[in-house]
């Protein structure tokens, strides 16, 4: 149904009492998942909670719901938006339509799961109100990353907030981001004071002189603690100081998913049992973020609604080699990776129809293409006889062996067939019946054979024309007859 994919529309709750099949509305739940309920009815619908805020008490009663499975309190859960509420109460909650509502807890818990890994959009921040609790935008800037996965900022920014009677005091704090029902977010103050009191009530109750001992030594109370953060309700929680601004914080139990392994660490039930009961523990061998083997004493601090770790009194060179071998590791598969990307970025070797303004034989061309695109055949490349290349500097054509050469990315070229006589040059050496050509055009040499011949040498010459003879002789005749005085 439409009113089931508005979700920008407040949605309700009905759950269905196992005993004897009522609906009932849920106007409530709290942090262990306990839920208040009141009759579906007209009067009732405003004072209904509305579930598309996501919260996690929600979950907590999701998480109920299935782990009473075998023995029941609900046989049912329907959420519909307020307009579905009301058109179901005229209809006295047909069976066949209220079905359309029916949701699977263990889907609806992996959807809110997933969600909570969504950043906020901070575009969304009411600045109006950040202006109004003296929140400057540049100096939470910095933070507003953590901020947006629903952590706290990662240290004090100034504030001036605005008093009742106008004026601003100055202070500073930390800040958090707050959703609220309309979709905005609004930034959370949570100011600065000199020292932590824990003389005065927290929460409704004092804490013992082993909480306080604790927290002034370690910043976390080490035990857990029933606080009444709901009026009339006691709360197992944590408890610890935060480094930042000092004040006590609060950490239901029900909040922290039980591990037996931490960062690839086991903790045997020894020590999960003190753990979880809020006291510090050493874990041996846990897997750093670079990948290296380490131990630390871990306490929950509920400051940060995380793990803290200490390292006083630990020997650091414990796993020094095993942490050798993890590096040469990965200096290794850095530097193969490294490899593999510079040959990757290497340019590859092209085979072009024509050399040097020569045409390249067909056998050739394709001989040499095939092992351009596959390596393995690169072995049986062979070199090819082509004739009348240009590269002599004089514009006339000569005779060599040419054979492609993969390593360096370039032909190179011979006297001689290399494949018989695996020899390489490393430059071009033309063919025997080139090689005077080659040496009177190019390298300026002198060759007795065509002494005196002026003009570029043909292909293949290797000794003067008649004619060429002929105007040698010429000239030399005339350059010996001297000047008479």
């Amino acid at each position: 149904m439409d009113e089931n994919v508005k979700n920008d529309a407040k949605q309700v709750m009905l759950v269905q009492n196992a005993d004897d099949g009522r609906l009932q509305a849920v106007t409530g739940v709290d942090r262990d998942g306990n839920i208040q309920t009141a009759d579906p009815t007209d009067q009732n619908v405003a004072s209904l909670l509305n579930v598309n805020t996501q919260d996690s008490a929600l979950e907590a009663f999701f998480k109920k719901f299935m782990e009473q499975a075998q023995n029941p309190v609900h046989t049912g859960i329907f959420v519909m938006t307020e307009n579905a509420l009301n058109k179901l109460i005229r209809i006295d909650f047909d069976p066949e339509i209220l079905e359309n509502y029916r949701i699977d807890p263990s889907e609806r818990l992996q959807t809110q799961e997933q969600r909570q890994f969504e950043p906020l959009d901070v575009t969304k921040i009411d600045l109006a109100d950040m202006e109004k609790k003296g929140i400057r935008m540049e100096d939470i800037e910095p933070h507003l990353k953590a901020m947006s996965y629903g952590h706290k900022s990662n240290g004090l920014v100034e504030m001036n907030p605005e008093l009742e009677n106008g004026m601003r005091v100055s202070t500073k704090g930390r800040v958090s981001l707050e959703e609220q029902a309309d979709g905005s977010l609004r930034v959370v103050p949570h100011y600065w004071q000199e020292r932590p009191d824990l003389d005065a009530p927290f929460h409704g109750v004092l804490l013992d002189e082993e909480a306080k001992t604790n927290l002034m030594n370690t910043r976390h109370a080490g035990k857990v603690i029933d606080l009444e953060l709901e009026p009339g309700k006691l709360t197992p929680c944590y408890v610890s100081i935060d480094k930042w601004t000092n004040t006590l914080e609060p950490m239901p139990v029900s909040l922290l998913e039980k591990r037996a392994r931490i960062k690839e660490a086991d903790l045997s039930e020894g020590k999960q049992m003190d753990f979880y009961g809020g006291g510090k523990v050493l874990l041996e061998g846990y897997t750093t973020r670079a990948g290296y083997k380490r131990d630390a004493y871990i306490q929950i601090d509920a400051a940060e609604r995380n793990y803290s770790f200490t390292y006083d009194g630990l020997d650091r060179n414990r796993y020094a080699q095993e942490n050798k071998e993890i590096y040469r590791q990965k200096a290794a598969e850095k530097n193969g990776r490294q490899e593999t990307t510079a040959s990757e970025r290497q340019p590859t070797l092209t085979i072009h129809r024509t050399i040097l303004k020569a045409s390249v034989p067909k056998e050739a061309y394709d001989q040499w293409t095939e092992a351009v695109n596959d390596p393995s055949k690169r072995a049986d490349v062979k070199a090819f006889y082509i004739k009348g290349m240009v590269k002599d500097g004089q514009g006339e054509p000569f005779n060599a062996w040419v054979k492609p050469n993969f390593e360096r990315n370039k032909m190179d070229f011979f006297r001689w067939n290399p494949d018989r006589a695996k020899r390489q040059g490393a430059e071009v050496k033309p063919a025997v019946e080139s090689r005077t050509q080659v040496a009177v055009n190019s390298e300026g040499k002198t060759v007795e054979a065509v002494k005196g011949v002026k003009e570029p040498l043909k292909q293949g010459q290797q000794e003067a024309t008649p004619t060429q003879k002929k105007n040698y002789r010429s000239s030399k005749k005339s350059n010996s007859k001297g000047v008479k005085v």
